[in-house]
């Protein structure tokens, strides 16, 4: 095709005149455009055909300059000039690559000068209004979170960080988590209505109250609207978060790691340390796991079917079996900082720092042979002695974000041993748990 352009006796034919002119007009187009360009422009669809005038130009012109250089280079010259053509071919691509990958990304920061600065000033705009929305969030205790239904992804502002008592570095929220940091009535009405504004596309304004890790209550409202796609269909919510703890009640103090509860620390029945101290331990180990990329493991107990043991026994006797199991885990051997506490009406919890699953089951173990030793009559079970479930669980910095999680898998856990007929142990595992 080269040799074709060029007529005998001429440096370039009349065909060739027409060639190179049409490419000096593409490169005239395109630095033209480049110039006066807007982002109105950009967003038209003018990247790819300035893309496809730059590139034609450069081809057109490169080859009609090989051309050139062939027709006139002397014989004992023809190594030179094929090196010559080969840096001519890589010439092009090597000078235009930038500018065409600028042009690809919407980026003209190479030739307007003007657009550059206007765009300059646009981001210096948005990172100044970012940073005051952030210190009013502050201010006013007011976080904003967004979640997209595809994908499950949930963004969340610094403050709502600050609300939930979590790092931004630690913790990667998720609904599931964010549903179960509340407490559970409250939990359980905001999944419905989060459902409810997603099918529907309903507003979303409830007041609830959330569970720190640190055992601290905050009272908040949750207020949400859908955002929808271009078909009209729901494809994510957005709103804010408002923690009016203050508002409700001035002068409210979190709890401590030790001794800084209000009230007594210890349950009135067994002495062992009571749910809201267990809850403030609780959320210090995992805070201090976290930092320190240590293990932290947890032990669920119960008494095998209590229930039934307390109607044939009676209340006061159950109690007593309750009192005296309560007693023996109290007193085993343990190291500085295990926390053994009474959870609920019928289970009792050993936190464990720096255990992980092995060690957790470890001791779980020595509890389980413990309660076998005191021969407690129980006419319910087979062999005749009261018997009690354990659940073992420990963190995973992997998969782990939420001390709460951690006392939910140890209940499941406790949960499967007594659905295998108790005076047993079983760990969390992840894969029985789909949705965990």
């Amino acid at each position: 095709m080269v040799y074709a352009v060029m007529g005998p006796g001429t440096v370039i034919g009349p065909l060739s005149h027409e060639i190179l002119a049409f490419s000096f007009l593409c490169l005239a187009y395109a630095v033209n455009d480049l110039f006066t360009a807007t982002e109105t422009s950009l967003l038209q669809g003018r990247r790819a055909a300035l893309m496809v005038c730059l590139l034609s130009a450069a081809l057109v012109q490169t080859g009609l300059a090989v051309a050139v250089l062939a027709r006139f280079t002397p014989p004992g010259l023809a190594a030179v000039a094929d090196l010559i053509t080969a840096l001519l071919f890589l010439a092009p691509p090597g000078f235009l690559w930038p500018m065409v990958r600028r042009l690809k990304d919407g980026r003209l920061r190479v030739l307007n000068s003007d657009l550059n600065r206007r765009m300059e000033r646009a981001e210096a705009r948005a990172l100044q209004a970012q940073a005051w929305l952030g210190m009013a969030e502050a201010a006013g205790h007011v976080g904003h979170w967004d979640y997209t239904i595809e994908g499950g992804r949930l963004v969340w502002s610094d403050e709502m960080y600050r609300i939930h008592g979590l790092w931004r570095e630690h913790y990667v929220p998720s609904l599931e988590s964010a549903l179960g940091a509340f407490h559970p009535l409250d939990g359980k009405r905001l999944s419905a209505l989060l459902e409810e504004a997603m099918d529907h596309g309903r507003k979303l304004d409830v007041a609830a109250r959330l569970r720190r890790p640190d055992g601290e209550t905050r009272h908040v409202v949750l207020r949400g609207e859908a955002r929808f796609d271009r078909n009209g269909n729901v494809e994510g919510l957005f709103g804010v978060m408002v923690d009016v703890t203050e508002a409700r009640a001035e002068g409210q103090r979190p709890p401590q790691h030790a001794g800084g509860v209000e009230g007594p620390a210890e349950d009135l029945l067994t002495g062992l340390t009571d749910r809201k101290q267990f809850d403030a331990s609780l959320g210090y180990e995992f805070k201090r796991a976290i930092r320190s990329k240590k293990p932290l493991g947890l032990v669920m107990l119960e008494i095998d079917q209590y229930y039934q043991y307390s109607s044939h026994y009676g209340v006061r006797q159950a109690e007593a079996a309750f009192k005296e199991v309560a007693r023996l885990v109290g007193g085993l051997p343990r190291r500085t900082g295990d926390v053994v506490a009474r959870y609920g009406e019928t289970e009792i919890v050993v936190l464990l720092p720096l255990a992980d699953e092995a060690g957790a089951l470890c001791v779980a173990n020595q509890i389980l042979e413990a309660v076998r030793a005191l021969n407690l009559p129980d006419a319910a079970r087979e062999n005749g002695l009261l018997s009690i479930s354990c659940g073992a669980a420990a963190t995973g910095m992997d998969d782990l974000y939420n001390p709460l999680e951690l006392t939910r898998r140890a209940a499941r856990a406790l949960a499967d041993a007594r659905l295998y007929g108790g005076d047993r142990i079983c760990a969390w595992r992840a894969e029985r748990y789909s949705d965990a």
